[in-house]
Parts: structure tokens; C-alpha cells; sequence
């Protein structure tokens, strides 16, 4: 079976790396959540969990998600438009073409721990650092909302079909906290402009010569609530 060229899916070929990526987390009593769950490559090895629920876009692989894993609830359904049950664990080997959009999703939810399996360049972008080209509106969103450990990249050569690129496991644990309204439509703003300087950008303030990329996130968070307050005034 194959998902056509759109879906975007590779297939992890390893049963040995599979086990390692879901040792990641801690499934054991908890309410785990699986996207794009396949074949069952990474399911086969979720155990002891109190709850699992399996999204997959695929029918042919939902039937075959159901007849294997006859404990599991198993949705038929793409992840981006689904209404998403609770959950404590988060696991998914993430289909290039959506990563963002997943983990924007993400974001937004309340869980314990998760484990995803993405594009290399993508986790680049999630784990930079102020000043480089990396360093984006993904990275200060999931800096804000996540402490984020990168485990493990994993060659190209583990997955079939075989990608161009290599990929990267990611240990996700939510930080407490909020992260402002109106907060990810300003770094849209300001990033979508990266290469103008800040004070270009918003029309206001003194920030030297620096580029939004420039700014840590404390203090993008800080620009933000005095732009928020100026326009509230």
C-alpha cells in the first residue's frame, strides 16, 4: 500500500528506531494521541497507555489501524480539520507538507509530553537562536509554549520511500504560562518583514538597526505589550 505523492509520507523501516522514538515519552496510564499513525509503525510500540486515540487521513490504513489495534479508537479523518480529543501524550511522526500547520495546532492545546518526528530544517528552525536565519515566528512561538529537546536525527535511508532529507526526534513538554493574545499575529507581522528593521516595521520606537530576527524572545514579548499598550491609549 502507498499514500499518494500529496499525502507526503514516508514510512519509518526500522522497528528498532520506532521502539526508541516512543520511548521518549511515557505512554504508561496515560491519554495518548497518535497523528498520521499509518501502517502502525510507532503504534505497534505505544503500551500500557489508558486511552489511544489515532487519527489517520488514509481509509485503507484506518481499516487496517482498526483491525490491528482492536483497543485503540481510530479516526478516519485529516488532522488539521478534526476536532482533536484530550489528551496527556502526543506522538506523531509528522507528514513534511503540514508540520508547521500541526504544530501551530499544537500550541494550543493543553498535554503532558510528545514526541514528534520532523524535517530536519523545521526542528533547525525550532531550536535556533536569536541573530541567525533560522530564527523565525516558529521558533519564538515554540520556545514560548514548549521546552524543547532535540534526541535524534535520522538519515534518510530509514524511511521508504526514501526522502531527500534527513529528519530530526523532538521531546516537546509544555511551559506554563500564557502566551499573549494577539502575541502570534505580531510576530506574523514583524517576520513576514524580517528584513526591514524593526523600527521601519512598526513606525514607532528605539531599536537601533536590529531586525526582528535580532530580538530574544523576552524581548519581542516586551516590544509587544508596549505596542499593545500604545494602541490601547
Amino acid at each position: 500500500m502507498r499514500r499518494t505523492k500529496q499525502a507526503g509520507i514516508n514510512f519509518l523501516n526500522d522497528e528498532e528506531l520506532a521502539k526508541r522514538i516512543v520511548s521518549v515519552v511515557r505512554t504508561a496510564d496515560m491519554d495518548v494521541l497518535e497523528i498520521g499513525a499509518g501502517l502502525g509503525q510507532l503504534t505497534r510500540h505505544i503500551r500500557d497507555y489508558r486511552s489511544l486515540t489515532l487519527i489517520e487521513r488514509e481509509r485503507e490504513f484506518a481499516d487496517l489501524l482498526r483491525a490491528t489495534f482492536d483497543r485503540a479508537t481510530v479516526i478516519n479523518a485529516d488532522a488539521l480539520k478534526v476536532e482533536w480529543p484530550k489528551f496527556s501524550v502526543f506522538i506523531s511522526n509528522m507528514p513534511y507538507s503540514i508540520s508547521t500547520p500541526l504544530l501551530e495546532r499544537l500550541w494550543k492545546c493543553d498535554f503532558r509530553e510528545g514526541v514528534v518526528t520532523i524535517q530536519k530544517e523545521v526542528a533547525d528552525r525550532i531550536t535556533a537562536i536569536p541573530g541567525t536565519k533560522e530564527y523565525s515566528r516558529l521558533t519564538v512561538m515554540m520556545q514560548l509554549k514548549f521546552n524543547v529537546e532535540r534526541r535524534f536525527d535520522v538519515p534518510p535511508s530509514k524511511f521508504t520511500p526514501v526522502p531527500r532529507v534527513y529528519s530530526t526526534v523532538l521531546r516537546l513538554e509544555p511551559r506554563p504560562g500564557h502566551i499573549p493574545k494577539g502575541f502570534d499575529d505580531f510576530l506574523k507581522k514583524i517576520f513576514s518583514q524580517r528584513r526591514k528593521k524593526m523600527r521601519n516595521i512598526l513606525e514607532a520606537g528605539d531599536f537601533g538597526d536590529r531586525r526582528p530576527e535580532e530580538f530574544s524572545t523576552a524581548e519581542l514579548l516586551e516590544i509587544f505589550e508596549k505596542v499593545s499598550g500604545q494602541q490601547r491609549s
